[in-house]
């Protein structure tokens, strides 16, 4: 039903896939689960696997997963929504959320408004995310 993009940035750096490889196994795996649900999902506003996002950062939408444990973590992965073509989620960053709301890195969300204006203004490009 969904198909999921990521943002490539001039030069061929695909900042949501340097953030992926950046991650242990455990949450490439869960994070691998969490896109394999929502791409078989119609609604993702109906799931507690995405969240939009408003005020200071309209126009994007996080992908919500977790790894369990003695310490929770808590991953909050961003792209566009509402999606520029029907059906196709384009990933931009990926972050981390800790207890207290900080995260990692802290200027994720204004990092992805950027990834987001600068891909408006037709500069990089948009491929498969694999």
């Amino acid at each position: 039903m969904w198909q999921i993009k990521a943002y490539w940035l001039p030069g061929d750096t695909c900042p949501i896939q340097d953030w992926y490889r950046a991650q242990d196994v455990q949450v490439q795996a869960v994070f691998d689960a969490t896109l394999g649900t929502l791409t078989a999902t119609v609604d993702w506003t109906d799931t507690k696997s995405f969240a939009v996002l408003k005020r200071d950062h309209a126009g994007l939408g996080e992908i919500r997963f977790m790894l369990e444990g003695p310490e929770k973590r808590r991953f909050r992965p961003v792209g566009i929504w509402p999606p520029v073509t029907e059906g196709e989620f384009i990933l931009l960053v990926g972050c981390e959320k800790e207890r207290n709301g900080v995260l990692i890195p802290e200027n994720a969300f204004t990092l992805a408004l950027e990834y987001k204006r600068r891909f408006a203004d037709g500069e990089g490009r948009i491929d498969d995310y694999v």
